[in-house]
C-alpha cells in the first residue's frame, strides 16, 4: 500500500516530483473547517503542516489512525500539539534552517525601512512631493545598537548581517537556550538591559508559554523613544494593543512587523494607518529559494519515514 500524506497545498515542483517518483499518495484539503481536516487525515501516514486556522490538536491527531509523522513547513510548532503526538509514538519534525536566511534578510529590510521612514517617503513621492521628501528625518544603521531577542538560527544570521554588513553594534539576550555567540556579539543578562540600550530591537524567539506576551507596556516603556521594534517571529510575543499605544504616543519611534496577534491582520487595524509602522503579510520566509529549500526538507522527511528512518530534523521529547 502506498505511503499516504495530507498536504493542503503543493510544495515546490522539485519536492512534488520527489514525492511522486517515490509513489507517495497526496491528499489535498477538501475544505476549511476542522471537520474537513479530520476527515482528510483519517487514513494518512503523514501530515504536512502549513500556517493554518486549524491546529493539529489532540482531536485531529486521534482522527488520523495511521499517522506516523507530522512535518512542519516552517519552524514554529505552536499550531501542533507536539507532546501529545510524541506520546502516541508519532514523529514530529520541522525545517529549522531552510528559510532562516530569508527571514533574516526580511528583518534587515524592516530595519532599513523603519530607519529611512519608507512608508512616509513612498506616500510622498506618489503624491508628487519630490523635494519635500528631503525634509523627512531618517537615521543610519551604522553605529547604532541592535538588540536581538533569541540569537538562534535566524537571530544569529541577523546579527552577522547587521554587524558585518551595516557596522552595527549587536547585543543579544536568550535565557532559555544556551546559544554560543560570535565573539563580537555581547550577551546581556536581562531583557530590560537589552531594551534600554538598543536602537533597534529584533525579535527572533518562538511562541512558547514563556515568550507569549513577553513585550508589553512595561517593556516598551524601557525602550528609547527613538528606537524601533522589529518582529518577524511570532505575533503573540508582543501585546499588540500595548504596541499600538506606544506607537501612537511616541513612546517608541516605530515598528517593522511581519507577524500579528491575529492573522490575517484586520483591515481596520490601527497599525495599517500609522506612518511609523511598516507592515508585511507574514511572508518573511517565502522567497523563491526558501520555498524550494523548505519543500525539499519536507519531502525528505516524508521519504525518510516512508523508508523506515527518522526524519533529519526530528524534534526531541
Amino acid at each position: 500500500m502506498a505511503f499516504k500524506i495530507y498536504n493542503p497545498k503543493p510544495l515546490a515542483p522539485v519536492a512534488e516530483t520527489m514525492l511522486a517518483d517515490a509513489g507517495i499518495e497526496v491528499v489535498r484539503s477538501s475544505g476549511p473547517s476542522k471537520e474537513d481536516l479530520m476527515r482528510d487525515v483519517a487514513d494518512v501516514d503523514a501530515i504536512v503542516v502549513w500556517l493554518s486556522p486549524n491546529k493539529i490538536d489532540k482531536e485531529v491527531i486521534d482522527a488520523a489512525q495511521n499517522l506516523k509523522l507530522i512535518s512542519r513547513f516552517g519552524v514554529g510548532m505552536e499550531i501542533v500539539d507536539v507532546a501529545y503526538a510524541q506520546s502516541k509514538g508519532i514523529m514530529v519534525c520541522n525545517t529549522p534552517t531552510s528559510n532562516a536566511n530569508a527571514v533574516a534578510e526580511h528583518a534587515m529590510y524592516l530595519m532599513i525601512s523603519c530607519a529611512r521612514n519608507a512608508r512616509i517617503v513612498d506616500k510622498m513621492i506618489h503624491a508628487g512631493e519630490f523635494n519635500s521628501i528631503k525634509k523627512i528625518s531618517s537615521v543610519e544603521l551604522e553605529g547604532s545598537t541592535l538588540g536581538i531577542i533569541g540569537p538562534g538560527n535566524i537571530g544569529s544570521r541577523v546579527a552577522k548581517k547587521a554587524k558585518q554588513g551595516f557596522g552595527m553594534s549587536v547585543i543579544a539576550w536568550d535565557p532559555y537556550v544556551d546559544v554560543k555567540l560570535s565573539p563580537d556579539i555581547e550577551r546581556v543578562a536581562t531583557l530590560d538591559e537589552l531594551l534600554e540600550r538598543s536602537d533597534f530591537v529584533s525579535i527572533h524567539a518562538p511562541s512558547t508559554p514563556q515568550t507569549i506576551g513577553m513585550i508589553g507596556e512595561d517593556q516598551l516603556k524601557k525602550m528609547k523613544n527613538t528606537a524601533f521594534l522589529i518582529n518577524a517571529a511570532r505575533g503573540d510575543i508582543v501585546k499588540e494593543d500595548d504596541l499600538i499605544a506606544a506607537l501612537q504616543t511616541g513612546e517608541i519611534a516605530g515598528a517593522g512587523l511581519d507577524v500579528y496577534t491575529t492573522e490575517p491582520l484586520n483591515p481596520d487595524s490601527p497599525l495599517l494607518a500609522m506612518d511609523n509602522v511598516i507592515c508585511t503579510p507574514h511572508y518573511a520566509g517565502f522567497t523563491n529559494g526558501a520555498v524550494v529549500k523548505t519543500g525539499i526538507d519536507v519531502a525528505e522527511s516524508i521519504l525518510d519515514v516512508s523508508n523506515g528512518a527518522p526524519p533529519k530534523y526530528i524534534l526531541k521529547k
